[in-house]
């Protein structure tokens, strides 16, 4: 069965050799089901086609940032306590309103907002450390030279002309 000349018949370009290197290893990781079915969604949502294309960035990027995510849950479960004393908070002044204290209702309402400033602290903090991906210093060698460099420290950088185009 041939295609119709009005319908585009995609092709897909031949992958070179020298674009990706040869992937003769293997790196199993075990999982239920239900984890399996939520990282292939969350795969597929991020805009990846598979799991282990969404998997390998994750390890590429760690790789190349040093970022291991332990920061983000550290900070997600002190947000996570802020939100509690929010609620607790909340609760109480519905509790002062419905009992006619009014002036404990305002003391509420001040601890209220100086609960969401810290909140507001924790999530400025939380944009820091994504867009920097590291909080210590790393050891930096340069491959040619050998020479260590520090982080963070502007250095020249070294072409060939070669490599200009």
């Amino acid at each position: 069965m041939s295609a119709s000349p009005l319908v585009p018949v995609p092709v897909t370009p031949p992958v070179s050799s020298l674009s990706r290197p040869a992937r003769s290893s293997r790196l199993s990781v075990r999982a239920s089901p239900d984890e399996l079915a939520t990282w292939a969604g969350t795969a597929r949502l991020l805009g990846h086609e598979t799991t282990a294309l969404w998997v390998r960035s994750l390890l590429k990027e760690a790789a190349l940032t040093g970022h291991d995510g332990m920061a983000v849950g550290a900070s997600l479960r002190k947000l996570r306590g802020e939100f509690g004393r929010i609620g607790n908070n909340l609760n109480q002044l519905a509790h002062s309103a419905h009992c006619g204290d009014a002036v404990r209702a305002g003391d509420v309402l001040d601890a209220l907002e100086t609960t969401k400033n810290r909140v507001d602290v924790l999530l400025k903090s939380l944009r820091v450390t994504r867009t920097r991906r590291t909080s210590r210093q790393r050891k930096m060698v340069e491959p040619e030279t050998g020479i260590e460099a520090r982080a963070g420290v502007s250095q020249p950088i070294v072409t060939s002309p070669t490599t200009l185009h």
